[in-house]
């Protein structure tokens, strides 16, 4: 797979540490930032490859490339022009812009734009990342499969996000006072996670759930002690974790319910970073995930998978959900030769994969 990363902040650098894992060369890097642009590659953490930074989308042509992997912002109108221009260019889209994981629930002129332009085009396009793509999305959605009747499902993931600069603070609220984080999350100036409404959409459209409300609610921790992060201290008394929780109701029930966890030091909050389903149903279970998946890399390793398995759908914009969930298809192993040694004990096969 040839590549472009379009943004190179710490999604699109975990990109780069992944990409060799992954069979992904990439071609080139794009970034608006005016401290990058021109920058040689290789002075970017984690770029080996040659070349300088580059301002704007170069032309397939030149690239030779397939897939965009777009991580610049998650701003609506900007997503849009970014996603619908790497169309018209010819590439294939793996955003991790939040709202695209389902954009079909608040956005649907915008999703009708890029459906329409990326069928002319004959490219695809995705909204995909670890947070929506998930713990909150493709695992329950998986699970689901082993039970025939479910009346709710409980879904929690804690995390780490130390990691996050200062464009994460403002997007998140860290680091505020608890004053200043309310009124920002009224003024529609602190969102948290934006995502969340469209994972219990997603997920209510697949069960089947007849969801007719879905509510949003985000809840500060305040620090009791200092932190130093590299970037800032947090100071006692200001935000350290958030916790937020959507609700997909079924008259007055809560059918789904999504909590997210974010803390800048989860274990001195007694929280131990981790994903958990819990289902009940005619089959009620738990399943829990320890550590959680990192949120940078898990993102990035769920991107390179979903454009990996492009091939195995129609052109169009697509649901992470439209993907084969037992990944790309590959060359089949056959076993040429199979023995057993004289005790009936182990087996023993030899071959390899289909040319």
């Amino acid at each position: 797979m040839r590549a472009i990363i379009w943004g190179v902040g710490g999604l699109g650098r975990a990109l780069l540490r992944a990409a060799p894992a992954c069979d992904v060369t990439v071609v080139a890097l794009v970034d608006q930032d005016g401290a990058k642009v021109g920058r040689p590659l290789a002075d970017i953490p984690s770029a080996a490859q040659s070349g300088n930074v580059l301002a704007e989308l170069p032309p397939r042509e030149s690239t030779g490339a397939d897939i965009v992997f777009h991580s610049t912002t998650s701003h609506r109108e900007t997503v849009t022009r970014q996603i619908l221009m790497a169309v018209a260019a010819g590439y294939s889209v793996v955003t991790a812009a939040e709202w695209m994981f389902h954009p079909w629930l608040r956005h649907r002129n915008e999703s009708a734009a890029i459906d329409a332009a990326a069928r002319k085009a004959g490219v695809r396009v995705v909204g995909c990342g670890i947070n929506p793509g998930f713990v909150f999305d493709v695992l329950p959605v998986l699970l689901s499969h082993i039970t025939h009747s479910i009346s709710s499902i409980e879904i929690t993931r804690v995390s780490n996000v130390s990691g996050e600069g200062p464009a994460g603070f403002r997007h998140l609220g860290f680091g505020l006072d608890r004053g200043s984080f309310g009124e920002r999350i009224a003024a529609g100036e602190t969102e948290g996670h934006i995502g969340f409404p469209e994972s219990v959409a997603a997920i209510a459209e697949r069960m089947r759930l007849p969801v007719d409300r879905i509510t949003d609610h985000l809840e500060p921790t305040l620090a009791v002690r200092p932190l130093q992060l590299s970037h800032r201290l947090i100071d006692p008394g200001e935000v350290v974790g958030i916790t937020q929780t959507a609700c997909g109701y079924v008259g007055d029930r809560a059918a789904l319910t999504m909590r997210l966890e974010m803390f800048l030091d989860p274990e001195g909050y007694g929280r131990s970073p981790q994903e958990s389903v819990v289902v009940t149903g005619d089959h009620s279970f738990t399943l829990t995930v320890k550590p959680a998946a990192r949120p940078a890399e898990g993102a990035a390793a769920m991107m390179i998978n979903a454009a990996a398995a492009f091939p195995t759908v129609p052109p169009g914009l697509v649901s992470l959900l439209d993907l084969p969930r037992g990944g790309a298809p590959a060359p089949h192993l056959q076993a040429a030769a199979t023995t057993r040694d004289e005790c009936g004990g182990e087996l023993t096969m030899a071959g390899g994969r289909e040319k």
